[in-house]
């Protein structure tokens, strides 16, 4: 966030000097072309009469001097006296380097030339930072992207600056590559599905076992299913309550993709109960299918020396070089479907992803359903390494609007210290972070 913010007032306040820089050659430039097209009309008109004085410099003077008259007074035009002398003697120094001899004449022309590049070059120079700092304030933390299409602006004034690396990342920004890693997005035409299902418990006794009896028809996106109880049921409520708990704890992919659920029991004593349960899902398991089978191609795909934290890292990038983010999206926005087939969707989606990839690479990780500082709600992920958790949120190191390949790190594998400015969770349901960032 701080880094953000210096990077916002660097572009910004290169932008400014570039402006001003270029208005400042714009005026110089105009004036030399206005003062050249005045002093060459002269000369030809009065070109035949200069050619007569060849070799009287008494009149050939006269005749210079009723050009420069003459120019002063085309070029005449509403000025203050001190910008009016300023022209003058413009006029009157221009037309001694016309004259004088060829290298002068050519020196003058040169200066036309180089006046023009230079305020050119200045233009772009303003427009492309200012360009930057516009994408830098669009594009960073100072824009929350949340599943709200009101982008929350929030700035903090609590900032270090570091000059020095300012300087240096502003010199480098046009050499450095935006991903170590080749992360193009695999072609969906050439994909396997993968119909995984969960194991049935052995018998389901209580509300855990109700929830993983509840996973196994859920991971196949049944919508209506039955499901045997034996054991206590005096408190039906809470045997549900359980096992939405216990979802939402072990199989947090398929918990968050349910739009709704509801359930009947029919209680015929002795222990056992029938629980009729109802479900609507944000996928259908034809798609789940096939991000399963993207997922797998995915990991594949990566290099095969890649470190722990690199696979972490290429996640992170993969996810984020190939999506935009979009609440309007084709499809669902808070399915991994829409992030890994048509790149576009929000803060559930990029998270589902994430787990789903991270988990693929045998990495422990765990989705976090919170809030940030606009009140929005928001999703993110818990990644463990080296036996330490740290955050990870790779909707916030996407920038908006979309900017292909470049990927920021500001949300990178960060602690609870570092996150807790702007995120807000339940700390008592998740893992405390280490206590710094892992970077």
């Amino acid at each position: 966030m701080l880094s953000e913010l210096s990077n916002l007032i660097i572009f910004a306040a290169v932008c400014l000097i570039a402006a001003l820089l270029f208005i400042f050659s714009l005026k110089s430039y105009l004036m030399q072309v206005n003062v050249r097209r005045h002093l060459k009309k002269e000369l030809r008109l009065n070109r035949a009469e200069i050619r007569q004085t060849k070799g009287n410099k008494a009149q050939r003077f006269e005749a210079y001097k009723r050009v420069y008259n003459n120019a002063v007074y085309n070029g005449r035009r509403f000025r203050t006296r001190r910008k009016q002398r300023k022209y003058e003697q413009r006029l009157n120094d221009e037309l001694n380097l016309m004259v004088k001899n060829p290298l002068t004449a050519l020196f003058s022309w040169l200066k036309s030339v180089v006046f023009g590049a230079a305020t050119v070059i200045l233009l772009l120079s303003s427009l492309l930072f200012g360009s930057i700092a516009v994408d830098e304030f669009r594009a960073s933390s100072l824009t929350l992207p949340t599943v709200n299409p009101q982008i929350a602006l929030k700035l903090d004034s609590d900032f270090n600056f570091d000059l020095e690396q300012q300087v240096n990342q502003l010199l480098n920004m046009f050499t450095e590559k935006p991903s170590s890693f080749n992360v193009e997005k695999v072609a969906t035409a050439n994909i396997a599905p993968v119909y995984k299902e969960s194991d049935y418990p052995a018998a389901v006794t209580n509300g855990e076992q109700l929830g993983q009896a509840m996973a196994y028809h859920m991971g196949q996106f049944e919508s209506d299913f039955m499901i045997e109880y034996y054991g206590d049921a005096t408190d039906l409520q809470q045997i549900v309550n359980a096992a939405m708990n216990w979802l939402e704890g072990h199989e947090p992919y398929l918990s968050r993709l349910r739009r709704e659920l509801s359930w009947q029991a029919t209680d015929y004593r002795n222990g056992y109960v029938e629980f009729k349960i109802e479900v609507t899902y944000d996928m259908t398991a034809e798609q789940n299918a096939l991000v399963k089978g993207i997922v797998k191609q995915i990991v594949s795909a990566m290099p095969s020396d890649l470190s722990t934290v690199d696979k972490v890292k290429y996640v992170n990038d993969y996810i984020v070089t190939n999506t935009k983010y979009n609440l309007n999206s084709q499809e669902s926005p808070y399915t991994p479907y829409s992030i890994l087939v048509n790149g576009e969707g929000v803060c559930e989606g990029y998270a589902l992803t994430a787990l789903l990839l991270l988990e693929e690479l045998n990495i422990e990780t765990k989705y976090i359903s919170g809030e940030v500082t606009s009140g929005e709600l928001h999703a993110w992920n818990l990644v463990k390494l080296d036996g330490e958790w740290y955050h990870l949120d790779v909707t916030w190191n996407d920038p908006v609007p979309d900017q292909g390949s470049k990927v920021f790190y500001n949300y990178f594998l960060i602690s609870d210290e570092q996150i807790s400015k702007d995120h807000f969770w339940d700390t008592a349901k998740y893992p405390t972070t280490a206590s710094e960032g892992y970077m």
